[in-house]
C-alpha cells in the first residue's frame, strides 16, 4: 500500500477518532487520550539486574511532543500506567515522572486516570489533582482497563481504555516477522482499547495467548477490529477472529 493512500486517522465511532501517534482524539471536547507510558521502566529493570539504555523519557516526550503538535488539544488524558514501577518510586523513575509532568504542565492541560501500575503516583502530582478510576468527557468514557468499571448513564457513548498494549504479530511465508502495536475496537459496544505509548511496553500479542483486561475477555477476541499502528499510517486488517483462521 502506498504511504499517501494510508490515513494518519481514523474515525471508529462518531466523535471517536484514532491516530497513527498511538492515541484517541476527540474533537467535540478538543481531547487527546494516551496510555501506558511506563515512565521509569529501566530503572526497575535495572533493579532486577537487566539492564537498558536510559532512552525510554525522551522518546516519550518526542512522542507526546507530536501528539500535541499535531492534534492541539486543549487537555490530555493519560488513561494509565503514567509511571511503571508499582511500589513507591526509584530514584531515576521519580525524577523522569517529574520531568515529564513539568513538560506537560508547559504546554497543555492533563488530567489521569488511575492505572494498576500507578501506586503512589498521587505523591507525585500537583497537591489536589483528582486521581479517578473513570473519567467521562462529555458523552465518552475513559478507564484504565485493569478492572471493569461502570460509567454513569450520561456516558452513553464509546468508552476509552488501555492496559492490554496490544499489538499485532505476524509471520510470511518465510518465516520472517514483523510486529506493529495496534488499536482494538468493538463496534456492539463500542469500545476502543489504545497500544501502549511507551517504545518499551511489551505489546500483548492479539491473536494468541490470554487476554489481560477483564472487559476484553467478556467481550471476546473474534470480534475486536484490529487496526495497526505503522511507519506509514493506520492499516485496518478486520476482525482478529478472521485474522486468526487465515
Amino acid at each position: 500500500m502506498k504511504r499517501d493512500s494510508t490515513p494518519r486517522e481514523m474515525e471508529v465511532a462518531p466523535g471517536l477518532w484514532i491516530s497513527d501517534l498511538l492515541c484517541a482524539w476527540l474533537p467535540e471536547e478538543r481531547a487527546c487520550i494516551a496510555a501506558d507510558l511506563h515512565i521509569g521502566f529501566e530503572a526497575v529493570a535495572a533493579a532486577d539486574g537487566a539492564n537498558f539504555p536510559r532512552r525510554q523519557k525522551p522518546l516519550l516526550i518526542r512522542r507526546l511532543g507530536a501528539i500535541l503538535d499535531r492534534h492541539r488539544p486543549g487537555l490530555l488524558v493519560i488513561a494509565g500506567d503514567f509511571k511503571h514501577n508499582f511500589g513507591r518510586g526509584l530514584r531515576q523513575e521519580t525524577d523522569e515522572v517529574r520531568e515529564v509532568l513539568e513538560y506537560l504542565d508547559s504546554r497543555v492541560d492533563v488530567s489521569f486516570v488511575r492505572g494498576n501500575h500507578d501506586n503512589f503516583l498521587q505523591n507525585l502530582l500537583p497537591e489536589g489533582t483528582p486521581y479517578p478510576e473513570r473519567l467521562v468527557l462529555g458523552r465518552f468514557g475513559v478507564a484504565h482497563g485493569h478492572r471493569e468499571v461502570a460509567f454513569p448513564p450520561g456516558a452513553a457513548g464509546p468508552t476509552v481504555l488501555a492496559h492490554e498494549h496490544p499489538s499485532l504479530k505476524l509471520r510470511d511465508a518465510v518465516g520472517a516477522r514483523s510486529s506493529a502495536p495496534a488499536f482494538l475496537f468493538e463496534a456492539g459496544s463500542a469500545t476502543l482499547v489504545l497500544p501502549a505509548l511507551s517504545p518499551l511496553a511489551p505489546g500483548s500479542d492479539i491473536l494468541r495467548g490470554r487476554l489481560l483486561s477483564p472487559p476484553l475477555r467478556r467481550l471476546g477476541r473474534d470480534g475486536l477490529r484490529v487496526i495497526a499502528a505503522t511507519a506509514d499510517g493506520l492499516l485496518d486488517f478486520g476482525p482478529a477472529g478472521r485474522l486468526r483462521r487465515l
